[in-house]
């Protein structure tokens, strides 16, 4: 039996945050007050303590792309995040040929679990390739499609570890993919679309429940006619690229202004750039030779087109909602009640309660990590 007594730390909580203690046993999270036990202690010294970062969105770090499909780039790139703050994390995919999507999925299910992996791997992300090609973004446009079903229940059947598949829903074949997903659990999120709220409105009845990155790839209010046509905005988790360059302050304080703390998911959408610096990188299958231009640290298409993922990571995040007066306590659970709530882990995960795993955190008031747990286990100090 293991116990670690954490003591004094300013601990956010899903509302606010107060000096307490906590006392690990294991890995879960067993007591939270004001304790004396003799075992292992940290004097937290006033340092924030928080759960653990949950990345839904991200497609690699320190060089390696995920979909590399190796140990070796999901070991660097999750101990990048972890470093961070992230102690589970939801590898994105980039739209592929349906082989090597396959190939993909069972070279994850076979080390997801492996112990040189730092991070909690929830399972994988899809993104693509029932997309609209108009807003394609950094995704291949060899790939874009609409949903064939022989296609997606060959990928569906290949793996039990698909937790989200994000699709564009005015394509023909969607509605009937998302009452799919839905069948089977998994979370059907809209994006790359060029959806009007009619297409938004019966996606939702078709089991879509978030929007991937919104205002990144996403429609907005158009005019057919002199009728003005709004686009995404209705399903009930929305996705925010929080790295301080994809999003506006003015379109942060819109989304949560709509929406509220709680429905608001923020996600780093970070690519292999992340922790890596400038310059020209893959994204996606290696073997597809899909460039990528990082300059100043910000992602872009080579031909400036559009924006390309991200180089952040989840403490950034955290600083970026600081910037626009989000109170800390919301800013966390943007990134950690709130994803475990979308992908229904919320009994374990998310927020530093009795019974929960100790996955947890503690870091200072610039968000610089000076403590990582996962599983109680104390996997990176700095």
């Amino acid at each position: 039996m293991k116990k670690i007594l954490i003591k004094n730390g300013n601990v956010i909580f899903e509302n606010r945050i107060e000096r307490a203690d906590i006392l690990v046993e294991n890995d879960k999270i067993i007591k939270i007050g004001s304790i004396e036990e003799e075992c292992e202690s940290i004097d937290a010294k006033g340092l924030y303590v928080c759960p653990g970062f949950i990345d839904i969105h991200t497609h690699g770090g320190n060089g390696f792309d995920y979909m590399a499909g190796t140990l070796e780039a999901f070991v660097a790139a999750t101990t990048l995040h972890l470093q961070h703050g992230a102690t589970s994390i939801v590898p994105t995919t980039v739209a592929a040929d349906t082989e090597y999507t396959i190939e993909f999925l069972h070279r994850f299910d076979q080390f997801k679990d492996d112990a040189k992996i730092p991070v909690r791997l929830l399972g994988v992300h899809l993104e693509g390739p029932y997309l609209a090609l108009e807003q394609k973004g950094a995704i291949p446009a060899q790939y874009i499609k609409n949903p064939q079903k022989e296609e997606y229940l060959k990928i569906l059947n290949s793996s039990p570890n698909i937790l989200r598949w994000t699709i564009a829903p005015e394509l023909e074949g969607a509605y009937g993919l998302g009452d799919e997903l839905q069948r089977r659990g998994i979370n059907a999120s809209i994006g790359h679309s060029n959806a009007e709220d009619f297409h938004v409105h019966e996606a939702v009845q078709h089991g879509y429940r978030s929007v991937t990155h919104m205002y990144s790839m996403t429609s907005s209010i158009v005019c057919k006619n002199c009728y003005r046509h709004p686009g995404i905005n209705e399903a009930a988790y929305l996705e925010a690229i929080a790295d301080g360059h994809h999003l506006p302050a003015t379109l942060l304080k819109l989304m949560i202004k709509n929406k509220g703390f709680d429905k608001i998911i923020l996600v780093t959408d970070s690519m292999s750039a992340a922790g890596f610096g400038d310059g020209l990188l893959y994204l996606g299958n290696p073997e597809d030779h899909h460039q990528v231009l990082i300059k100043d640290g910000v992602g872009f298409m080579p031909d400036m087109s559009s924006f390309a993922g991200s180089v952040a990571c989840t403490d950034q995040l955290i600083r970026t909602m600081l910037n626009i007066d989000v109170p800390l306590y919301e800013a966390v659970k943007m990134v950690s009640l709130n994803p475990a709530r979308l992908l229904h882990l919320d009994k374990e995960l998310g927020s530093i309660s009795e019974n929960k795993k100790a996955d947890i955190l503690l870091f200072d008031e610039k968000i610089d990590m000076k403590y990582v747990f996962v599983d109680g286990d104390l996997k990176y100090k700095k």
